[in-house]
């Protein structure tokens, strides 16, 4: 514990001194440069190569596949250059992967308010549909590209410094999009209808809520070039190049980050930990030992484009939403030449501290038996189609067993849409039992992992584990109060996911007493340090903005249930519980 508070306090100083240094600069005038704006057409030159006609993506998920459904252009111009540039536009904020973290369920899309935790508190994605009031509506193309390409949003910080972003925005990565490619985005999100919704604020602490201290990271971290090519390679390596290292920032989650939240760029693609959750991004270099190196071409492109199989496995965690939301909709060439990229980065091993001690693998095997084997199968097989395999999947046994782990903890959504889910077993077994099981999956079958799993490292991670619940009659109960009159609704469906900070939950449902005659919808997002739920409501086919009262259900120090309460708008007034451990099956 307390080598876990010295970290902390080391991340503090170094912002506290970030933020001196910014202020002693600012005192003598020292500033950054604006970007590379004066030479955008020529420097930064891209090799996105998708005529007009390639630029028409699925605009709903591939079938049997969860996902966002694209916002479609409110108005398309009539003048066929600029139609062709909107629908670019479109297709390089599907392949930047921008609506799932600038949107939440039940909302419109590209409204923000997503929470995005760290370790100085939380940012919420921002507003960009063009709303003058609450959007980008009165952006000029210059302080859009300053706020894609260089992360400086319009305005000042403390009267005489820009307004630095929070490189929760990937714009290290967006700094090699070219100029043309910007415009496309902006273009694109201009179509689309405005939406009046505010921005949440960020509740980051002191003193890394004062933008002006982000100078200091940005003259340590922050060195933007444009794309670096190889001379060896062809335009499908470069192709591939541009979109992983910009468009897709595939280095935001899969390289490890220093104490400052920087990237460390000689651990490139090397795996690490996603900021401020139990997930592990894996190695994705061509190490044969522990990255792709041993996968084949084909392997890889299934897992990215089609969502996985039944050999090398199926995407999960933050993975799952890139590939649904993104990856699978572009063109399987355009897969292909990210494949062909990643063939060219420098093998590297994951660097995963050992840990100390190890679980009990015959224990585990036992509870496997009896919790997981009437899914997976005792053989690891699982089922084709709808429960992915544990036998010789690396996902399983390489790296470090948070991602087994987390998976056990809180569940996670089904691998295809209306089937089976991974249920929750944090509710239900110990810290043992869980580290148990991950050491005997991670070891079985010819798995090449170890049994380093410990009741210690499951205990770090449930605090930041994601739960995923679905909705229903078993996990819900809800009622409606108007003029008096109790309304209980006994036909319920939807989603919730919260992370274990309780600073970002998310929901969508959809309550009925009348079996789907007359349903009352709800979606949004936390707030207030997860105290409150702010979303939208649908009545009788009125939509009505909410702001619900959210009250934590505490039990042994662990949150079992949520409460939500509240005015829905016209009188209407919700009393929901939601149950967080719900049984297994």
């Amino acid at each position: 514990m307390s080598e876990l508070n010295d970290k902390k306090l080391m991340k503090i100083l170094l912002i506290s001194i970030a933020v001196l240094i910014a202020g002693g600069l600012g005192a003598l005038g020292i500033g950054l440069a604006d970007g590379a704006d004066a030479a955008h057409p020529a420097s930064l030159g891209g090799v996105t190569r998708w005529p007009a006609v390639d630029t028409t993506i699925a605009a709903t998920p591939r079938p049997g596949s969860a996902g966002w459904t694209i916002a479609a252009p409110a108005h398309l111009p009539s003048n066929p250059k600029q139609a062709a540039l909107v629908r670019r536009g479109m297709f390089l904020t599907v392949a930047g992967d921008c609506m799932p973290c600038h949107s939440v369920a039940g909302e419109p899309e590209f409204a923000g308010g997503r929470a995005v935790g760290t370790p100085f508190g939380t940012v919420f994605s921002t507003n960009i549909t063009p709303s003058r009031r609450d959007g980008i509506g009165t952006w000029t193309d210059r302080q859009f590209y300053d706020a894609v390409h260089d992360g400086i949003d319009p305005g000042r910080s403390l009267v005489v410094f820009p307004k630095y972003e929070y490189p929760v925005m990937p714009y290290t990565a967006y700094s090699k999009l070219s100029y043309s490619d910007v415009m496309a985005i902006k273009a694109y999100l201009d179509s689309l209808a405005p939406v009046r919704i505010e921005n949440r604020p960020d509740t980051m602490f002191f003193p890394t809520d004062l933008r002006a201290g982000m100078l200091a990271w940005r003259m340590l971290f922050f060195h933007p070039h444009p794309m670096r090519y190889h001379k060896g390679w062809d335009q499908n390596v470069r192709h591939g190049a541009y979109l992983v290292q910009a468009l897709e920032h595939c280095d935001a989650c899969h390289t490890p980050r220093n104490i400052a939240m920087a990237t460390i760029h000689a651990r490139y693609l090397a795996g690490g930990h996603i900021t401020d959750q139990s997930w592990y991004a894996p190695n994705i270099t061509d190490s044969r030992a522990d990255g792709l190196g041993a996968w084949s071409d084909k392997a890889i492109l299934t897992y990215l484009h089609d969502d996985g199989d039944m050999k090398q496995g199926a995407p999960f965690g933050k993975m799952k939403t890139v590939v649904d939301d993104s990856l699978s909709r572009m063109p399987r060439r355009d897969v292909q030449d990210i494949v062909d990229y990643l063939r060219t980065v420098r093998p590297l091993r994951s660097h995963i501290p050992p840990a100390v001690g190890s679980g009990s693998i015959v224990a585990g095997k036992t509870l496997y038996n009896d919790e997981c084997a009437r899914c997976h199968l005792k053989s690891g097989a699982g089922v084709p189609g709808n429960i992915p395999n544990l036998a010789l999947n690396q996902a399983v046994w390489n790296g470090p067993p948070d991602d087994a782990i987390a998976m056990m903890l809180n569940g996670f959504e089904p691998w295809h849409k209306n089937q089976t889910a991974m249920p929750m077993f944090g509710a239900t077994l110990s810290d043992s039992q869980i580290a148990a099981i991950a050491n005997y999956i991670r070891t079985a079958w010819g798995n090449r992992g170890t049994a380093d799993a410990t009741a210690n490292i499951v205990a770090a991670l449930r605090p930041v584990a994601t739960m995923e619940v679905d909705l229903n009659t078993g996990s819900t109960t809800a009622s409606m109060t108007d003029d008096g009159k109790t309304r209980v609704f006994n036909d319920i469906a939807g989603r919730v996911w919260v992370n274990g900070n309780r600073t970002d939950c998310r929901m969508t449902a959809d309550f009925s007493s009348e079996y789907g005659i007359n349903p009352v919808l709800l979606g949004g997002a936390c707030a207030d340090q997860g105290n409150a739920f702010i979303g939208r409501a649908t009545i009788n086919g009125k939509v009505t903005p909410v702001s619900l009262h959210v009250n934590q259900v505490i039990r042994s120090n662990r949150v079992i249930g949520l409460d939500l309460t509240g005015s829905l708008g016209g009188g209407h007034v919700l009393d929901e519980h939601i149950a967080l451990t719900t049984a297994n099956y």
